[in-house]
């Protein structure tokens, strides 16, 4: 206990000792008058496509200044009680409440007061929309709200900073808040709504009432505790009062938006970024009042596929929702997203803010992890049903719908979750956390093995999925997801750009093994439904325990798409939803993602998934023998016929070659060299067994796995555990 009296008043001591060093050199500003320039408060913003077609215009509501006469006497008490209540007393600056300010934050460890009078707070209304937090100008603020207290009543200033302040919801200044959401004047503002009025000032969007009603309950119930404090209301009113419901009217319709989720998107992306002013009430200001051109990275045209894809599947009111997030993969543009149905009816964004267990999309991570850490391709898992003892009281029972010895690569193709929940005990659930987390998943996963098979702490969004997948489409690069490229002036200007740039978080050959792994899933395994043709993709299914979730994540060289399909308000099953009696990530989200690609690509021309050239080898074929041989090419391949003109071809590391009969010109070195299916540095599984003869291709592609004396044992043919013919086998699949 002493201890903390000490530090308290050394906190003190010290504060008093800063104020009185601020003090001094306040007084030692020039009194002067100071060029500022004044805020226009009514110059709206434009938001522009990626193609330069207008979408949405920010501005505030009309506004109509209010005299000292409009202003209701509980307003007023309402505002001085909660935000500067030595304001009568006081010059413009409260030394009290700046040492009150620094001892409470102090002792938090963190900002949880303010020092600022409500003439500071109207100075910077009047000249500091994004000022920068330096002694300097906090001193040039406060002398500028000394000055202004010589020059003005304090009734003036009251009046003043009620008509400069934003309220939310567009609302600047006291007389649109009164109408936004009470439909009235201020004059006519009963003490509840007034109290209300004053308590969104401080977050006038985080406390907005539309949109956080309980935020904005809970901020008013501190205004009326101030109230009570100072004597201003009894503690009777107080409690009558703060159980009295928000009474908000109708909220306004806002301006004529497309893309009003995504647009919705941008705004809280920039209001929620530091750089684009300090505070929130100054970044809505600025983004609404500061005569801003907002270009953005939607495609009108590739918007307009997924719109179409998503209702294309739908037609009755208990249908489930559907989102769709789409990113350009090389510089993390958002091009496409559809958050729900309808905006007008609910503007919960479920392509960023939705977040849902992912199933068994998150078998990816697991993969790559695994890659990472050494694994092959070929390496060989047990991928039969157990139980597993974790650590919690209960064993993690774990079904599946494949048994026996499988590789890596099948054991993704056909979704096994024997295989990849002993995947996950042997490489700790903290390698998939890291390894989900770098390629762009945010929020908590957790740390339990069951994150393999989509267990998070708290679900993902199809924004973090698409984000994530497309880090693979990169080559490893992960580029963070972006709706805005510029914001320039009125005059041209670049005032802002978004921070940061791409990071490789994974090898570039360990994306590739995965993507082909990936490729495979569409062509052979779970998401059939998804092919595009000749054109390359890859992706991964994911469905969640008793189908309440399906989800498709893919991508292509061009895109990296995530569709969810699913009941936003309630885990429902998805049963019996336009034919399919179980939806899973291969039925519907598959197709969704099928028709949405097709169409978003049908005038593109088709472009292989990126490969990482530096693995890539030149090599001749030997016109005598039609064989090669080389350090990274070692199997001979024997051609039928040789060309006319003898070519020269690239050897990738990612395929398993044709396996001919020896030829006795191949390099010694053909059964030491590296795995195709891994790492150029991972150690040879000696137990698995070369793939069966093919017919010769006319490209050699790469080395077989290294020979064993004896083969794995052969899986038993059974369904795929996350796909159109088998139901999720473990609690999350």
């Amino acid at each position: 206990m002493t201890r903390r009296w000490s530090m308290s008043w050394l906190g003190v001591l010290l504060a008093c000792a800063l104020l009185a060093s601020a003090c001094e050199q306040l007084v030692s500003i020039e009194v002067r008058e100071v060029d500022l320039p004044e805020v226009d408060s009514f110059a709206q913003s434009f938001v522009y496509a990626a193609d330069g077609t207008q979408i949405a215009t920010f501005r505030f509501s009309h506004r109509e200044p209010v005299e000292r006469d409009d202003l209701p006497e509980h307003l007023v008490t309402a505002l001085v009680d909660a935000e500067d209540r030595r304001f009568w007393d006081h010059e413009g600056v409260d030394p009290r409440a700046v040492v009150r300010a620094f001892v409470a934050n102090r002792q938090a460890g963190e900002v949880v007061q303010g020092g600022s009078t409500l003439t500071q707070q109207l100075i910077k209304n009047r000249y500091f929309p994004d000022p920068q937090n330096t002694v300097e100008r906090k001193l040039l603020e406060a002398r500028l709200a000394w000055e202004l207290e010589q020059d003005a009543t304090k009734d003036e200033i009251l009046t003043e900073y009620l008509n400069t302040v934003y309220f939310g919801a567009g609302a600047y200044g006291i007389e649109a808040a009164a109408q936004v959401y009470f439909d009235t004047t201020t004059r006519e503002l009963t003490l509840a709504q007034a109290a209300l009025l004053v308590a969104v000032i401080r977050s006038p969007e985080a406390a907005n009432p539309f949109s956080a009603p309980d935020r904005a309950r809970a901020e008013r119930s501190r205004v009326l505790e101030a109230m009570a404090r100072n004597g201003d209301l009894s503690p009777t009113d107080r409690d009558t009062l703060d159980a009295a419901p928000l009474g908000l009217t109708v909220p306004p319709e806002p301006p004529p938006v497309q893309y009003p989720f995504f647009v919705e998107y941008v705004k809280r992306q920039l209001v929620g970024d530091e750089h684009f002013g300090v505070d929130e009430s100054r970044r809505w200001r600025r983004l609404f009042g500061g005569g801003l051109r907002i270009h953005t990275t939607i495609d009108p045209r590739v918007q307009a596929a997924a719109d179409a894809a998503s209702t294309a599947f739908w037609s009755g009111a208990d249908d489930p929702e559907v989102a769709i997030s789409v990113v350009d993969p090389a510089t993390g543009h958002i091009v496409a997203l559809v958050g729900g149905r309808d905006f007008a009816t609910s503007q919960f964004d479920l392509a960023t803010q939705g977040r849902r267990q992912p199933g068994s999309t998150f078998k990816v991570f697991a993969l790559t992890a695994a890659l990472s850490r050494g694994w092959r391709l070929d390496s060989v898992i047990e991928s039969g049903p157990g139980s597993f003892e974790v650590g919690d009281p209960e064993p993690w029972t774990v079904r599946s719908g494949t048994t026996g010895e499988i590789t890596l690569r099948e054991a993704l193709v056909r979704s096994s979750n024997g295989a990849f929940a002993r995947l996950a005990l042997e490489l700790g659930p903290g390698a998939i956390e890291n390894m989900a987390h770098s390629m762009g998943v945010r929020g908590r996963i957790g740390s339990n093995p069951s994150i393999v098979l989509g267990g998070l702490s708290e679900g993902v969004s199809p924004l973090d999925m698409a984000s994530a997948f497309g880090t693979l489409a990169n080559g490893g690069v992960h580029a963070a997801p972006t709706a805005v490229t510029h914001i320039t002036d009125a005059d041209g200007n670049v005032v802002w750009e978004p921070r940061g740039l791409p990071v490789t978080v994974v090898d570039p050959e360990t994306a590739w093994l995965v993507t082909d792994t990936m490729q495979q899933v569409i062509t052979d395994g779970t998401g059939q439904a998804a092919s595009l043709g000749d054109r390359p993709a890859a992706g991964k299914t994911g469905t969640v325990q008793e189908n309440r979730d399906a989800w498709f994540v893919g991508f292509t060289r061009e895109y990296s798409t995530a569709v969810w399909i699913g009941y936003p308000d309630e885990a429902r099953p998805l049963v019996d939803v336009h034919g399919v009696a179980e939806v899973q990530g291969g039925t519907w989200p598959a197709r969704i993602w099928q028709r949405f690609m097709a169409t978003a690509l049908v005038d593109r021309p088709i472009q292989p998934l990126r490969y990482p050239e530096d693995l890539a080898v030149t090599v001749e074929i030997d016109p005598e023998t039609g064989g090669i041989a080389t350090p990274f090419c070692p199997v001979t391949e024997t051609l039928t016929a040789l060309p006319a003109e003898l070519p020269t071809y690239s050897c990738p590391l990612h395929q398993h070659p044709p396996v001919p009969t020896p030829d006795p010109s191949a390099s010694p070195s053909a059964t030491s060299s590296p795995s195709a299916d891994g790492p150029l540095t991972a150690p040879p599984d000696p137990g698995v067994a070369p793939p069966p003869p093919t017919a010769p291709a006319a490209t050699p592609t790469a080395a077989p796995p290294s020979p064993s004396p004896s083969p794995s044992p052969t899986p038993t043919p059974t369904p795929a555990d996350d796909g159109p013919r088998a139901p999720s086998d473990s609690t999350f699949g």
